[in-house]
């Protein structure tokens, strides 16, 4: 039979005595502490409660707690001492003047002091300093609240997800647009959310290449229908946010509404009904341009884009569902409007402004 390791025994912490302990606390502990009777009298304190009042524990003990802080003081706090002197153990922060006189975040805990038999003799107060991490903490809970009153205000819809694309937050336009009902949605995967086919969807991959690490920020579009019949046209800003190490942390999509832009321009183009939301938004872009620069009106521009694209006039006829006779006279006043005879001398005059 092999013989066990040997361990060696862990030493015996020493046992404190009970004038050690007090010790301790009165003089070591950094955190000021003190003992107050039913009457609200000090019967102990340490020597960092003391310091508070620039005296000795022996010069504070007996006093009152009106001593020491003042009626207007003790006022505010006198809802959190009812609820300790009722058995309730109380926390709550406050600020509390330093000898210099500068007020100080402190974190108090108000713990009952209760005899044998489980009656409230009196109270124990321990004070933590948390100064510096209140106001980095104030500080931070006033960026966020920025931040969501931007992300509320902003024209664009906001989504906040995980790497696996569940949703931690979204703005209400998200909602409007999409028919969420926030509280609902918050937690679920953005495929199983959005009312659309997800696999080898534009969106679908861009976000799958954020996932992967492939891309750092994209952009993408989607076209659904709501429950509601709406066909929404929306177009994705994407970025990923990566921890430490490298990893995608979270993912935030930004998304514009386009429907109503992506209407006008197919009454436009209606020979392109199977072109990208960014190649219809283009076209009617370059047309607005031409119509602005060049006098036209958006007959006259879209025939002059067309010609630009090298179609012919019986073929321009046929993708506008227009007479020739009507396709002749729109080029017909587009080029007297520039001051020209010749199709090829207005071709070169809008791809100038293109």
């Amino acid at each position: 039979m092999s013989a066990q390791p040997h361990t060696p025994a862990r030493p015996i912490p020493p046992r404190l005595r009970a004038d050690q302990v007090e010790a301790l606390v009165t003089h070591a502990l950094n955190a000021p502490m003190a003992v107050m009777d039913g009457g609200l009298n000090v019967v102990y304190v340490n020597a960092s409660f003391a310091r508070w009042f620039q005296r000795t524990p022996a010069e504070v003990t007996g006093l009152t707690l009106a001593d020491l802080y003042g009626a207007e003081a003790l006022e505010q706090i006198h809802g959190h001492i009812e609820r300790v002197l009722s058995g309730e153990t109380v926390h709550y922060q406050r600020q509390i003047r330093t000898q210099a006189g500068e007020a100080e975040w402190h974190n108090v805990s108000l713990s009952p002091w209760l005899d044998d038999e489980g009656q409230v003799l009196g109270f124990v107060s321990i004070a933590l300093r948390v100064h510096e991490l209140k106001i980095t903490a104030d500080a931070l809970r006033a960026a966020n609240q920025r931040l969501a009153s931007h992300m509320e205000n902003s024209p664009l819809a906001v989504l906040e997800m995980d790497a696996s694309l569940r949703l931690l937050h979204c703005s209400s336009r998200a909602g409007q647009w999409f028919g969420w009902a926030l509280d609902e949605v918050r937690g679920g995967r953005l495929p199983d959310l959005l009312p659309a086919r997800w696999d080898n969807t534009p969106l679908g991959e861009a976000l799958g290449r954020l996932q992967s690490g492939l891309e750092l920020q994209n952009r993408s579009e989607l076209t659904l229908q709501r429950a509601d019949g709406v066909n929404l046209h929306t177009v994705w800003f994407n970025s990923a946010l990566l921890d430490p190490s490298g990893r995608v942390e979270s993912v935030m999509s930004q998304v514009e509404n386009v429907t109503e832009r992506v209407m006008a321009a197919e009454q436009l183009w209606p020979e392109a009904p199977q072109a990208s939301i960014a190649g219809l938004l283009d076209r009617s872009d370059q047309m607005s341009k031409i119509c602005s620069s060049l006098k036209l009106t958006p007959a006259e521009a879209r025939v002059a884009v067309l010609l630009t694209e090298g179609h012919p006039l019986k073929r321009i006829a046929q993708m506008t569902h227009l007479s020739i006779h009507t396709v002749r006279s729109q080029v017909k006043s587009a080029l007297n409007k520039q001051g020209l005879h010749r199709q090829v001398d207005l071709v070169r005059r809008v791809m100038s402004i293109r």
